[in-house]
């Protein structure tokens, strides 16, 4: 479909939304809307709210009713999370029903359609038909829909569009009450904090969407900054609500059968349940095995050989099993512990510790094959093509074993532990000249606490790793490190300075001088956040999603937030606009 195809589609939607009689699905419109957004992302089409003329015979409504965002991935998410996500925030449905505002009148209760976001037709006299379960507002904009548990199958098909219909039509009576949910004060809310994993806030929001999904018809989840005072600052864009995004990636679910329970070995010595199912196909991909959190979370939902589960994938998200039938619920007070007392690898004793069965053998071949992986994996020194397959061939080698149980660096200079010969007849020739290639590649730019972070030793990820190599030099740390991450520093340090002595072919890159400045950002700026991310890096500027002690500047843009300021204000942090942290940095 070309842009002119699509913008006729995406106008008709637009128009047949602000009359209240939508004709399309909201799956439907977000693949034409995502189809002209990559054509042309700034299409006032793609954000018609309050962008749209007058609608004929309508009233103005008494504040304008802005969109929102869109999020059809996790990456989508970023340049929300970037801005918002050190905050409280708070989660909720993306309703599908029709949408609406309620607004206070000297005459009583007035209901119109939401319209273009400026002006809807007044529909109060179907107020009568229409259950508040909430608390009403001055003014507010809501969601009339049909809760699942009173939707009937001679309704229709499309529970939005039955509203729709139910709300147009002047003088029917519909055959039950609808209901009115309020888009910020509903009975569905999830209180969040980010911790900085994408991936687990995926997993969380795919469970949340599959729970809620059985109570009302919804298109999406709602992330949306929990202050209300945060919101009026950060404030809208003309368009859409700063403060708020819609997840809706293309989300599916099905019923499958498990069929076996394998456990596999980290490389922190935790024996992980993955479960095998009938394989079933979602969003366009088929799976066959998910992994389980850990022993504890498989035996508390007494998981076995012939459950029923449901499997939900949402876009780019693992599999995640997100409900659990068993086929004879009589069976679930007498169910098997079916937890496994020996390592499934090297078959030593297993202990429990916490929710984990954990592994202690240091003779456990496939949690020191896992624990290798991660040195060569991008969390550490990043070699491309060193995977556990490859290290599982290497270390069925005795001398291979005895070497890299204890230096897990080895692979990067074999000569000089005496391995080079047979890690090629193990390997082959075309797979061994592929890794030594990705090895010299990277010789001479990874560095001191690239290879720290490698060991993956507790509380020592890159970024701190990096602070802490960096004070050995200057002598200054201007971040809080914690107890467990500098004894781990204080052991992989002579780790380091051996490798350093032992290794002659693989060098080691400098360390980057530390971070000219820490910044912060609040407010809206004249570019996009993350080009001026992206920007001030060439800079040696670092950014930080909030205001610390160690904030060097808040840089203040339009709106900004009262939260960031009062932190400014209260460490004495120096607060710039653009225009004077580009003279800091240009010298002027």
């Amino acid at each position: 479909m070309n842009k002119t195809e699509l913008i006729n589609k995406i106008q008709d939607a637009n128009a047949a939304y602000a009359a209240g009689i939508p004709f399309m699905t909201d799956e439907a419109y977000d693949i034409l809307w995502q189809e002209l957004y990559k054509l042309d992302p700034t299409n006032s089409l793609l954000y018609h709210t309050a962008n749209r003329g007058a609608l004929t015979g309508a009233d103005w409504h008494k504040f304008n009713i802005y969109g929102t965002q869109k999020a059809f991935c996790m990456e989508h998410l970023k340049p929300f999370l970037t801005r918002f996500g050190s905050q409280p925030l708070i989660i909720e449905p993306k309703y599908d029903g029709c949408a609406v505002v309620m607004t206070a009148t000297s005459n009583g209760w007035k209901l119109s359609l939401e319209g273009d976001g400026k002006c809807g037709q007044d529909i109060s006299h179907k107020i009568q038909f229409i259950n508040f379960p909430s608390e009403l507002k001055h003014f507010q904009s809501m969601e009339v829909l049909i809760p699942l548990s009173d939707w009937q199958d001679d309704f229709g098909k499309n529970p939005r569009n039955t509203v729709a219909g139910w709300l147009a039509r002047k003088h029917d009576i519909p055959p039950i009450k609808m209901t009115a949910i309020s888009h910020n004060y509903g009975p569905l809310h999830y209180d969040y904090q980010y911790d900085g994993n994408l991936d687990n806030l995926g997993e969380l929001l795919l469970n949340i969407h599959s729970e809620w999904s059985k109570i009302f018809p919804i298109d999406g989840i709602m992330l949306k900054v929990k202050d209300e005072n945060t919101r009026l600052v950060a404030a809208n864009n003309g368009q859409v609500n700063n403060w708020s995004i819609a997840w809706k990636p293309p989300i599916q679910t099905k019923v499958t059968t498990v069929r076996d329970i394998e456990w596999n070995v980290s490389r922190l010595g935790r024996v992980i349940p993955t479960i095998i199912y009938d394989p079933i196909e979602l969003c366009g991909t088929t799976n066959s095995r998910v992994t389980g959190n850990n022993a504890a979370w498989l035996k508390e939902r007494k998981i076995k050989t012939g459950s029923i589960i449901t499997v939900g994938k949402a876009g780019e998200i693992i599999p995640k099993i997100i409900d659990i039938t068993h086929i004879d619920s009589t069976q679930l007070d007498v169910y098997p512990n079916n937890l496994p007392d020996k390592c499934p690898t090297c078959g030593s004793n297993l202990t429990q510790e916490g929710v984990h069965l954990i592994c202690n053998s240091d003779k456990c071949i496939a949690k020191l094959t896992t624990s290798i992986a991660y040195f060569y994996s991008a969390k550490g020194i990043k070699v491309d093509g060193i995977a556990e397959k490859i290290i599982e061939k290497i270390l069925n080698e005795p001398l291979c074993y005895i070497v890299l149980k204890d230096k897990p660096w080895a692979l990067l200079d074999q000569d000089a532990y005496g391995i080079r010969s047979i890690v090629y007849q193990s390997l082959g020739s075309n797979i061994d000249n592929n890794i030594q290639d990705k090895i010299k590649s990277i010789s001479g730019t990874q560095n001191m606490a690239h290879f720290i972070a490698g060991l993956g030793l507790p509380g020592l990820a890159y970024k701190t790793t990096l602070r802490l190599c960096q004070f050995l030099k200057s002598g200054k740390l201007n971040i809080h490190i914690s107890d467990n991450a500098q004894q781990s520093f204080v052991r992989a340090v002579p780790l380091y300075n051996q490798a350093m002595n032992e290794m002659t072919l693989f060098k080691f890159a400098p360390l980057p001088s530390p971070a000219k400045a820490i910044y912060c950002i609040t407010g809206t700026l004249s570019m996009d956040r993350l080009a001026m991310i992206t920007k001030l890096e060439a800079y040696n500027y670092e950014f930080s999603s909030g205001v610390t002690r160690e904030t060097n500047y808040l840089i203040v843009g339009d709106d900004p937030g009262k939260t960031k300021i009062a932190k400014a204000n209260k460490y004495n942090i120096p607060q710039v606009s653009e225009e004077q942290l580009f003279k800091i940095l240009t010298g002027d």
